[in-house]
Formats: structure tokens, sequence, C-alpha cells
């Protein structure tokens, strides 16, 4: 499930990946049908939701966790493996701040849940965190240390300019040691 937070999904941009991804075999898919079957199989396992705030997020997430626990219950077990929210720092830093009292504690709400289906229902949570400036020239995430502690693995993610070339920086993982990097390539 991709919640869009910022109306960005793209089912051209997913096109371009999967195209560009060598199959489970390691090889690249050069037939036109099989690269056809392949995205159409794909396209159908996602689940695009709008979320433009918080209570909305509230609101899916909730749902989400009803299904689970009915396909838990009813058949054992549910295919969904994963939950993807970009950009949830869109969600929540209009909320931190004068304007909700509350902001903080709704933040740490969202984080329950979060860890909960993860734990409980077995699935995978990615969550994008926009990168603000700090002020003296360097980045820093823009939820800040509130946010800090709640992921079991945080990467951070940048692109060199002018190129394709990105590189995923491990800051924080359970198992491994961090500032671990790795190069990859993004289709144009």
């Amino acid at each position: 499930m991709y919640l869009d937070t910022s109306n960005s999904f793209s089912p051209s941009r997913v096109a371009t990946i999967i195209n560009g991804t060598p199959d489970l075999f390691g090889q690249k898919v050069f037939d036109f049908q099989a690269k056809d079957v392949r995205l159409k199989s794909v396209m159908r396992s996602i689940i695009c939701e709008s979320v433009f705030d918080i209570f909305a997020l509230f609101e899916v997430l909730h749902q989400l966790e009803v299904s689970l626990l009915n396909d838990k219950v009813n058949n054992g077990g549910s295919k969904f493996c994963l939950l993807i929210i970009d950009s949830i720092s869109s969600l929540l830093a209009p909320i931190i701040g004068g304007k909700y009292p509350q902001g903080r504690s709704m933040m740490i709400s969202v984080a329950m849940i979060l860890k909960k289906l993860a734990d409980e229902y077995n699935i995978s949570v990615l969550v994008t965190n926009h990168m603000v400036s700090a002020g003296n020239g360097s980045v820093k995430p823009a939820l800040g240390e509130s946010w800090k502690a709640v992921p079991h693995v945080r990467l951070v993610i940048s692109h060199e300019c002018g190129s394709n070339i990105c590189t995923a920086t491990l800051l924080k993982h359970t198992q491994l040691a961090s500032d671990r990097t790795a190069k990859f390539v993004v289709p144009s």
C-alpha cells in the first residue's frame, strides 16, 4: 500500500523502475509481452491511497488494521507485505508546534500504530521524511529528534548532482554497523 501525501504517485515511474529491474533470476526481461505481464502484475498489487492530513492517515491506518485482522482471522494471514508513506513529514510537520498543542502526542500515536502493524502483521513499513536546512550549511530530518528513535532502520539517500547515481547511507540498524554506504542508479 502506498500512502501518497503529495499527489505524486506515478504509474509511469513504477513502469520505468520495473522495466529496468532484472527478473527473479537476475535476467533483464527483453520480451515486450513478458514485460507487460510483469508490469500489470506489479501494478495490480499496488494500492494507492491519497492522504493529505493526519486525520486521514489515522483513518487509513485504522482501516488497514481492521482489514489485516480480518485476513488473519479468516485466512490465517495476509499477502500484504509493505506499507509506504511518502512523505510522513508533510503530514506531521503542520501539527507539531503552536496550532495543535497535542501535535507531538499525535506523532507518537502514528509511530505506535506503525510499529504495531509491523510487529503484529509482519509487514515492512517504509516512511520518507524530508530533509531541511540545519542552518549551518548542513541538513537534518524534518521531524527532528522526536522521530529519530522511531524507526528500526534509518537511511539517508542522497542524489549526486547532474547524474542518476544515488548514495544510501545507513544511519541506524538493529543488527548492522552504521555509516555503511551503497551507490545505486535510479533509472531516468
